[in-house]
């Protein structure tokens, strides 16, 4: 595994035929296509291996406000908040990331408000959830799976999303959240998708608005 490089980390490996075929089996579960799904079979392979990653810390637990894999991202008060000119968000183990990626994990994560020089124990004792274990659970038995129309996926490849993001002042309570899995997660938060609840309790989806160079408009 590579240290990343512009925003991206490499993987080499060769594994047996018996450990090949019983990487493909786990990976075959977290690879079914979700609607509107442009992403080819080597991206989906990727995605894939990441959310077996993310259920490795589980324990077997289905639950999906247990524990998970730690990511530690650093960001600024001025990132979570996506003010214009504030530094990335920035892995542990280096590399950085956008403000609209660290905005999707403020919806369901564990933060650690470090507001002085104090110890780091000290700190990690103050930290809290996005998104309680008890409200975890509301939702899950609300939404049943991810609510992005046409899609399935179950609470266990889900996050918990904030319409009004988390990052933008919105409530953690139901009326606010909504089950995402995290192909549909990412493109709400990093794609421009826009997603409501109708007043018939159904939900809606928008797509992003595709901006003409205006070269082609003047063609």
């Amino acid at each position: 595994m590579s240290e990343p490089q512009d925003g991206m980390v490499r993987l080499d490996g060769v594994l047996d035929a018996e450990g090949g075929a019983t990487v493909r089996r786990a990976l075959q579960a977290f690879m079914k296509p979700v609607k509107d799904d442009v992403r080819t079979y080597g991206q989906r392979c990727a995605d894939a291996l990441v959310e077996l990653g993310r259920h490795g810390g589980s324990g077997g637990k289905r639950d999906g406000a247990g524990p998970r894999p730690q990511l530690i991202i650093r960001a600024t008060v001025d990132r979570l908040a996506g003010t214009p000119g504030a530094p990335a968000g920035e892995l542990e183990n280096g590399g950085t990331v956008p403000a609209e990626t660290v905005q999707r994990h403020a919806c369901d994560s564990t933060l650690i408000r470090i507001t002085g020089q104090g110890e780091l124990d000290q700190e990690l004792n103050h930290a809290s959830r996005t998104l309680p274990a008890p409200t975890r659970r509301a939702l899950e038995s609300r939404d049943r799976h991810c609510v992005f129309p046409g899609c399935e996926r179950p609470p266990i490849w889900c996050d918990g999303h904030h319409l009004t993001w988390w990052t933008r002042g919105g409530e953690t309570a139901l009326p606010n959240l909504a089950l995402l899995c995290r192909p549909h997660h990412r493109m709400v938060h990093e794609e421009g998708w826009t997603l409501e609840r109708t007043g018939d309790g159904h939900w809606k989806t928008t797509a992003p608005v595709q901006r003409v160079p205006a070269n082609a408009r003047s063609a």
